[in-house]
């Protein structure tokens, strides 16, 4: 860049997401990545893909990167399967909503039960933006498939209300 102030802004918060908000594990070997927003404990799938989006042109050159993506994908198949109404999750999935007396069906781990299909949507979104930058497949396993059947089982529902 040939603003200097301009290029240290940007290498100073381009990792930002990555060093507040991300959490890394590994899960029956798998990658497995909550992302968090903003200062509330709890992974919004359209949030969550929104932030890491930015990240997914240098995957294909970053292992490491590369594998902590995946781990969203996963993390987020996860959730679907768990309530595709629902918008927003908790890490831990015996966790209480503060939200558990709303006239919806708050199942732990479910932080937040609001339907919207941008949400659904997002995690489509971000496995194609995965696969068009890194070329990897492995993301896409039985559990994944299962949440895009789903994904597509509930807006054949809400299309028909």
């Amino acid at each position: 860049m040939a603003d200097q102030e301009l290029a240290w802004m940007f290498e100073n918060c381009f990792p930002n997401t990555l060093d507040t908000t991300v959490s890394y594990s590994e899960k029956n070997g798998e990658p497995s990545t909550y992302v968090i927003t903003g200062d509330i404990d709890a992974m919004w799938l359209r949030d969550s893909s929104a932030q890491v989006w930015p990240y997914l042109p240098l995957a294909g050159q970053d292992e490491n990167l590369k594998k902590l993506l995946k781990g969203v994908l996963l993390k987020q198949a996860e959730f679907v399967l768990l309530d595709p109404y629902a918008n927003a999750f908790y890490n831990d999935p015996d966790r209480i909503s503060e939200w558990k007396d709303d006239r919806t069906t708050m199942k732990p781990g479910v932080h937040e039960h609001k339907w919207e299909i941008d949400s659904l949507c997002y995690v489509i979104r971000l496995a194609y933006g995965y696969w068009k930058n890194t070329g990897d497949t492995s993301a896409f396993n039985n559990n994944w498939q299962e949440a895009m059947k789903l994904i597509l089982k509930t807006f054949r529902a809400q299309q028909r209300k």
